[in-house]
């Protein structure tokens, strides 16, 4: 019996019994503390004593603060060799030390946890596992900067208290956003036409791309120059972090300066560095950072001043556990190439399935031993780069655990998931852990590559197990009746929006086999109750004085809390093309329904089924029901033998989505044997969109007794083509 199969047949016979209960923290004793400044007088120790002394008591309705109780002392410098430290009193107390205020934040809080755990009467049920352990012990974090793009980390106080930076707070100029610098002179409003053209980047061929900057322009550093001081100063009193690169695109600035300063059709980097070491001489104060991505993936073929360094992007670093394989040793060749030149690397990471926010995605134990790695490698700070302001699965759970994994890499997962659980829901948690730690566990174990741009197929092929899932979400749906308090309620129904979301995407990948969306009655395929369940459970709003529940952060957007992806579609889109589909019944007296059919295209042929399994596809994600083909003589042949003697008529749609380089062909010709008797032609316009549209193609058909019968693609664009269903009735 499989470890998840095995909790599960656990949880179905003790959760009754467990939601009966309360969980209890710790002793019944109060215990009290005199909190005081280690040094009197100093001013960073009184205000962070004080800071101790409002946030344990504001936890509690019993007096926790006496001049008798247990001594806690407080002591803010950077005299000791660490960024924090925690020891015993030679009278029983405790001394807490941190370098800065900030770190200081943190380590109160962490103490706190420690209090709430010896003491029941001290609520700790919203902060983070506790790393402490109790001993006598001085720390140096092993990464200087610390950053998790999650809807926690947009709480500054949450930046705070789990010690970990913030874009908002630590940053100025960010990533790709030069454009901000531009002020009026750049402000798209006006148009681009009315902008100076120094500006942009221009390709070999003189043309201008005003997507894309010049990075040897003198207005464009002059602009920067004047930004960056306006903004933020020269940097000596109060210096901050600036990324300086070019628009996330391919463009390529090759004009004669560019070109003098080494820059070729791939490569930006030569006069992105010139450029950013302009400014790093004008303001040495601050620090400034190229990226290594995309067109600045090159180095440069100079050491590079002490106030630059590089953000390397790990995106072409598999995220798989223990991966040895050439992508991962040519990536930390890279690593060991950029610390030859600069001594501040930071690494830009990634934490999410950026196609898919809303299905389980276990990225612990691969994270833990990327972060052990880059540990022993030297790399300076991370930036991991998760769902940003949208809400993902179980965001505050991985918030928490990944920022206590940037500052002790070697934590145990097992037990802070636990802990983390029994704490953030008393009666279900062991359930929600138990289920956590055995995606993980699969995870670690099976060593495949996570997708960070995938769909269930890919969720499939590599951590979620089907029938493990269907068990989970089975139990899942029956946990609904028990008790849970307004905290674990509010959590479980928006999880339970999300789990619905990757069942029916898992019976829309088996379409009308074993495990699909519908079943045979008579001779009629019908949608499964469940399905229909599932879509309802998809409508699941959060009301809004309950997202900081799920967000830490009252300030939050309930516009950020049910996109499924990077690309911001909304849930209540899918939920409403998924139910048109299951409503409209579609497949019903299809000719061509589960027929195999054998597609051939350049370079090769598949025979498949995916086009004849009733499964429409979903138009804003390539994943959802597309079957993607080069367009280049694609040809689908249908069986002759089940068309023979029938006339009807065609229809199959069509992808058309710039974002994903898919477009529908011109026409679509039916080829019987060597005559062409009809043509397929789309409905509408259809012009070139950028989000996602489904094109239908229709056309009338009659066919005798021929041999073959093709459908030939006429292509419109060298772009691959997304293919749904092929229907004749």
């Amino acid at each position: 019996m499989s470890p998840l199969r095995f909790l599960f047949s656990l949880f179905v016979t003790g959760f009754l019994a467990l939601s009966c209960g309360h969980f209890v923290r710790g002793a019944d004793a109060v215990h009290q503390y005199y909190i005081h400044p280690d040094v009197q007088g100093r001013a960073l120790d009184v205000k962070m004593s004080d800071y101790l002394k409002k946030h344990l008591q504001r936890r509690s309705e019993t007096s926790l603060l006496s001049r008798d109780g247990i001594e806690v002392a407080v002591h803010v410098a950077d005299d000791f060799g660490g960024d924090f430290g925690f020891s015993r009193l030679p009278g029983g107390g405790y001394l807490l030390r941190a370098k800065d205020e900030r770190t200081m934040i943190w380590l109160v809080y962490q103490f706190i946890k420690m209090a709430g755990k010896a003491d029941g009467n001290i609520t700790t049920d919203d902060l983070p596992p506790l790393i402490l352990s109790g001993r006598d012990t001085v720390v140096t974090f092993p990464f200087e900067y610390r950053d998790i793009y999650m809807p926690t980390n947009q709480n500054p106080d949450m930046t705070l208290l789990l010690a970990l930076h913030n874009l908002e707070m630590d940053w100025g100029i960010w990533g790709h956003n030069l454009s901000r610098v531009l002020g009026s002179n750049g402000d798209q409003s006006f148009g681009f036409q009315n902008m100076d053209q120094s500006l942009f980047a221009k390709g070999a061929d003189g043309v201008v791309h005003q997507n894309q900057f010049c990075f040897s322009s003198d207005k464009l550093l002059e602009l920067t120059e004047k930004y960056i001081m306006d903004q933020y100063g020269d940097g000596l009193k109060y210096p901050l972090k600036m990324t300086i690169g070019p628009a996330d695109n391919d463009w390529v600035c090759l004009c004669r300066r560019c070109e003098s300063a080494g820059n070729t059709k791939t490569s930006a980097t030569p006069a992105v560095v010139a450029f950013v070491e302009k400014l790093a001489a004008r303001f040495p104060g601050h620090t400034f950072f190229i990226p290594g991505y995309s067109t600045t993936k090159a180095l440069p073929d100079h050491r590079l001043p002490a106030n630059v360094g590089v953000f390397l992007s790990a995106i072409d670093y598999p995220r798989a556990w223990h991966s040895e394989d050439e992508r991962s040793q040519q990536f930390f060749r890279e690593l060991e190439r950029w610390q030859q030149i600069t001594d501040t690397v930071y690494i830009w990471d990634y934490i999410c399935n950026f196609d898919d926010y809303l299905t389980p995605y276990p990225i612990l134990y691969v994270m833990q031993e990327r972060l052990r790695q880059y540990r022993e490698k030297g790399v300076k700070g991370l930036f991991l780069n998760g769902s940003g302001y949208f809400y993902s699965m179980q965001q505050e759970m991985y918030s928490f655990l990944l920022a206590q994994l940037l500052i002790d890499p070697d934590a145990d997962i097992e037990r802070m998931v636990k802990e983390y659980y029994a704490d953030a829901m008393p009666n279900v948690g062991q359930f929600y852990s138990s289920v956590v730690l055995s995606m993980e566990e699969h995870a670690r174990r099976s060593a495949l590559e996570l997708p960070l741009y995938g769909g269930m197929e890919e969720a499939l092929r590599t951590y979620l197990f089907d029938r493990n899932f269907r068990e989970f979400y089975s139990v899942f749906l029956r946990a609904n009746a028990m008790e849970m308090t307004h905290r674990e309620r509010v959590i479980y129904e928006k999880t339970r929006q999300f789990v619905s979301f990757s069942f029916l995407e898992m019976c829309r990948i088996h379409g009308l086999g074993s495990g699909g969306f519908a079943e045979l009655v008579g001779d009629e395929w019908v949608v499964k109750p469940e399905v229909w369940s599932a879509v309802e459970d998809l409508k699941i709003m959060t009301p809004e004085d309950d997202l900081w529940i799920l967000t830490d952060n009252e300030n939050a957007a309930p516009d950020h809390m049910d996109r499924v992806n990077e690309q911001g579609v909304y849930v209540a889109d899918y939920e409403n093309e998924v139910e048109l589909w299951l409503a409209g019944s579609a497949w019903s007296r299809d000719v061509l329904l589960r027929q195999p059919l054998l597609v051939r295209y350049e370079g090769g042929s598949e025979r498949t089924t995916k086009l004849t399994d009733a499964v429409a596809g979903i138009s804003q994600n390539y994943h959802w029901g597309w079957q993607v083909f080069p367009q280049k003589d694609l040809v689908i042949e249908l069986p002759a033998d089940v068309l023979a003697g029938k006339s009807g008529e065609f229809s199959m749609s069509f992808l058309n989505s710039e974002r994903h380089r898919m477009s529908p062909p011109k026409a679509v010709e039916i080829w019987a044997d060597d005559r062409n008797v009809g043509v397929l032609r789309k409905e509408g316009l259809a012009d070139y969109v950028d989000e996602g549209e489904k094109v239908t193609f229709r056309g009338p058909a009659s066919f005798g007794r021929p041999e073959r019968i093709e459908l030939r693609i006429v292509p419109s664009y060298t772009h691959d083509v997304g293919i749904d269903e092929i229907y004749f009735k």
